[in-house]
């Protein structure tokens, strides 16, 4: 509890702040001249900057433009303001504004909406498919916030040993989760010590848009023997690599370049080696295209249309492999295509040759031996991703049809 008459600590406020945080009567209050002067608002609410940040944003959507209708803001506040905020709330209780018990995150929220909303031409929503982010930042008081943070809460600075190893810098760090955690424990008398000094000026800020992942799932098959799933790595490094050669790369780059998205990830259910046909069915996989600026061809029932464009498309212009049953599906479903890939049964057709001559009983003879355990060790392309290991694998069954005395085809399970 504070003493009745105890002064309070001066506070230096933009107008605004003065109105919605201080109150009108509020003692010891001093109304800067410039809006990035304020000690609580960093100049953030200020007309001319929000002004300057939304033609920023409607620049970037001219530049990039997305096909969306809605967009839901997110905004990253500087550690320094975040704490600060709790500092004058805890340092001034006398403090009776219209809007002191409003958060100042919502404040921040409040004051950009109407503008992002008139620069972009989007409406604003909780749930959207589309999220602008927009980051405010300064090192002003990075130094003088830690010192202050770690003199009264050096614990929360401790480090295991673990982290210890891997940090490269001993000055503490102050990150915005670890302020976070501060706040509660902040209590009037320490908030008294912090010196809140002005900024010198604004906050600069980034702003990016990002839009939810689009999953499309199908099949593919692939008739080349010289056609790898995934883009071949070689030990070279000077070595020139061909773009496009392979599976993955054949069929997301189209995709990619369809929806104008920034990234495509491609997952299959298994791989084959680069010498050996995909026949038959045709093998599941899922593409992951991310940050789409185009997806209302994919909306409501048009994706079926639009799927089967883009499978023509793909097929046309690449004859060694063949797409297959694309369609839209969920994250959730896009997550079950690697579920039990080590106990999915797969089924091959292999064209043999044997050095001595071949009857039906030793072909008989042979398959009879199934089941058996044999050991595949890593494949050299993959060795980039995975360990090199041996892993066990089981041939349920075998059989085997003789083309002539020395040649034979095996189906195995």
């Amino acid at each position: 509890m504070s003493a009745v008459g105890e002064e309070r600590p001066l506070v230096r406020l933009c107008p605004l702040c003065c109105r919605q945080i201080a109150g009108e009567d509020a003692k010891n209050v001093e109304k800067v001249e410039k809006a990035y002067e304020c000690v609580l608002c960093f100049g953030l609410l200020d007309q001319d900057y929000i002004e300057e940040v939304a033609q920023a944003v409607g620049k970037k959507l001219k530049e990039s433009p997305y096909d969306a209708t809605a967009f839901t803001l997110a905004l990253n506040l500087p550690i320094s303001q975040v704490l600060r905020e709790t500092i004058v709330r805890r340092s001034r209780p006398d403090f009776n504004g219209i809007l002191i018990s409003v958060p100042y995150k919502i404040r921040n929220i409040d004051a950009y909406l109407p503008k992002l909303r008139q620069a972009s031409g989007m409406r604003a929503a909780l749930a959207t498919d589309l999220q602008l982010t927009i980051t405010f930042e300064t090192d002003e008081f990075t130094e003088y916030d830690t010192s202050f943070l770690l003199e009264h809460f050096p614990n929360d600075f401790q480090q295991s040993r673990k982290r210890k190893f891997y940090q490269q810098s001993d000055t503490p760090q102050c990150t915005k989760i670890k302020v976070e955690q501060m706040l509660s424990r902040i209590r009037e008398d320490i908030a008294k010590k912090f010196k809140l000094s002005s900024p010198s000026r604004f906050c600069t800020y980034s702003i990016a848009f990002e839009r939810d992942p689009v999953f499309i799932a199908g099949r593919y098959c692939k008739y080349s023997r010289t056609l790898p799933q995934s883009p071949w790595s070689s030990e070279d490094k000077e070595a020139p690599k061909v773009p496009g050669n392979s599976v993955s790369e054949k069929v997301c780059e189209l995709m990619r370049s369809k929806f104008a998205a920034t990234d495509a990830r491609f997952v299959a259910s298994g791989r084959e080696d680069m010498d050996v046909r995909m026949l038959g069915d045709g093998r599941p996989f899922t593409v992951e295209l991310r940050n789409c600026h185009f997806t209302a061809p994919l909306s409501g029932t048009k994706y079926i249309e639009t799927l089967k464009d883009v499978q023509t498309e793909i097929n046309r212009l690449n004859p060694d492999i063949e797409v297959k049953n694309l369609v839209r599906i969920s994250r959730e479903e896009a997550d079950l295509i690697s579920m039990g890939e080590e106990d999915k049964r797969k089924r091959y057709v292999a064209y043999c040759y044997s050095t001595m001559s071949l009857t039906e009983e030793t072909l008989a003879e042979a398959a009879k031996q199934a089941p058996i355990q044999v050991v595949q060790k890593t494949p050299v392309r993959v060795l980039k991703r995975r360990s090199l290991l041996e892993r066990p694998r089981t041939v349920y069954s075998m059989e085997m049809l003789a083309i002539d005395s020395h040649h034979f085809l095996l189906r195995f399970v």
